[in-house]
């Protein structure tokens, strides 16, 4: 009885260690298979690049360079050995550097695009296209003048209004967009001295207009470039430019030509030169007359403070198809005078505006603002 009992105990034994075994198997088992699996499922990366010189540079985003020979440095991800890189379409080899390549080009004047290509032997992987803009540094260049002082620009353009009374205009951004390019390429304003307000309310005008009250200096250049609605009061006589935010029932967010009249007289810059292309624009002069046919000497006009405007009507309403702002900007685009005087860039947008039978522009001193019959020169940088 004892010997059978002694051989039960030694089978329990034996079939408890049987199934602890086959569970074990079974525990080692799955966990191969969740490694096989893993090992199937695993995400390989393609090769991409990330930028590392110069700082800033990013896609979307305009690069300002200050130098026109400047290094591109990338660091090359998930490489492998079919990886191949090229910038500008000009493959760049690998070297002892490891990951990271350098590429020295040249920019020039003006807008550049960079183009950084990844490809796997000859499969396209990623191709990212970098914008930067080089403008060389002003430099004086004038034989008149000792010191011109900075050219600085405020740009406001309102295509969109809030008010469902005050329709849209097609042009106004357009053609500031179109100045602000010529401004930076072709004459010498730098690009952090140009304020550009689209589609902005009154408070945001008003800011700009206040900080250039602490940037300006005696030897400095304004230039006040508006596109967009104006508006008149008759009983008033005075005229005002209608922001993003203004209401026609009230004059409450209108921008008054006294008010910009108040800010030009208060600037310490030498020359200033308002540009408006709007309606009613013309209220705000004093003489609406162009200059003499024969300038004086730039020496003589570059000398004295100048206080003047050019609008592309008077005080009556311009047309939305006006031709004012083109004619502007195709004369300062086509160009080839070393200097410009305002005067004698109005009188070549005057006669092209009047052949398309437009409104007249007008040219002349404005109210009240300390005028001394200088005048604003535009001058070409050196190439």
């Amino acid at each position: 009885m004892k010997r059978i009992i002694s051989l039960k105990l030694i089978f329990i034994c034996f079939f408890s260690l049987f199934v602890i075994s086959l569970q074990a198997q079974t525990i080692i088992s799955e966990k191969a298979k969740i490694h096989i699996n893993s090992t199937i499922t695993e995400v390989i990366k393609p090769p991409d690049v990330q930028i590392i010189s110069p700082e800033g540079l990013t896609q979307g985003i305009t690069f300002q360079a200050t130098k026109q020979s400047l290094t591109i440095g990338l660091r090359v991800l998930n490489k492998t050995e079919n990886t191949r890189i090229f910038i500008n379409n000009i493959e760049i080899p690998f070297t002892g550097a490891g990951d990271v390549l350098l590429k020295d080009i040249e920019l020039k004047n003006g807008s550049n695009s960079v183009m950084v290509t990844v490809r796997e032997k000859d499969k396209l992987i990623m191709e990212n296209v970098y914008s930067m803009l080089y403008i060389p540094s002003v430099k004086n260049i004038s034989p008149y003048v000792l010191n011109p002082g900075k050219f600085y620009a405020l740009i406001i353009a309102n295509s969109n209004y809030i008010s469902p009374e005050i329709p849209p205009l097609a042009r106004p951004i357009e053609d500031a967009k179109a100045l602000r390019q010529i401004l930076l390429t072709k004459y010498t304003f730098d690009a952090g001295n140009i304020y550009f307000l689209q589609d902005m309310k009154r408070a945001k005008l008003i800011m700009a207009l206040d900080e250039l009250l602490t940037k300006l200096t005696p030897e400095d250049n304004l230039l006040i470039y508006y596109a967009g609605h104006g508006k008149m009061d008759e009983e008033s006589g005075r005229g005002y430019w209608l922001l993003a935010d203004a209401v026609p029932s009230s004059r409450v967010d209108w921008f008054s030509n006294s008010n910009l009249t108040d800010y030009i007289k208060s600037y310490k810059a030498k020359h200033i030169l308002l540009i408006a292309d709007a309606c009613f624009a013309g209220s705000i002069f004093y003489a609406r007359s162009v200059f003499d046919d024969a300038p004086p000497p730039i020496q003589d006009i570059y000398k004295n403070k100048s206080r003047t405007a050019m609008t592309s009507g008077g005080t009556t309403e311009v047309n939305d198809d006006s031709k004012f702002s083109e004619m502007l900007i195709m004369h300062l685009k086509e160009n080839t005078n070393q200097f410009l005087t305002s005067s004698q860039l109005f009188r070549e947008v005057e006669n092209a505006v009047m052949k398309t039978n437009s409104t007249a522009p007008r040219f002349g001193i404005i109210e009240d603002a300390n005028d001394m019959h200088g005048d604003f020169v535009f001058i070409l940088r050196e190439k």
